[in-house]
């Protein structure tokens, strides 16, 4: 049942980040950025967000500093939609199993 509500949980975080970048995230050039997957520890207390890029490698570490610099206007803006008690940690990593 826990593992249940885990994935839902990620599932809704996944849902509301690609809303919240797709539509408030105006000034940092993240190009063509999909969300891919979230996974969250058993406690909650850390979700890893995998991402994709189409770009260069260039481009690809450009979105990585901005979304370093926006993850906390990121999990602001999540946690308004989602109402849990303490909403966990974000870590933003690039998914690279696209690419085998």
């Amino acid at each position: 049942m826990s593992k249940l509500r885990a994935n839902r949980l990620a599932e809704q975080i996944k849902k509301e980040i690609s809303f919240v970048i797709s539509t408030k995230v105006k000034s940092y050039n993240l190009g063509f950025i999909t969300i891919t997957d979230v996974n969250m520890t058993a406690d909650y207390s850390q979700a890893k967000v995998y991402y994709t890029i189409y770009g260069d490698d260039k481009e690809k570490e450009n979105v990585k500093k901005s979304l370093s610099k926006l993850k906390g206007f990121i999990k602001t803006e999540v946690s308004k939609k989602i109402k849990i008690r303490k909403f966990p940690e974000l870590f933003f990593e690039y998914d690279n199993t696209y690419e085998y």
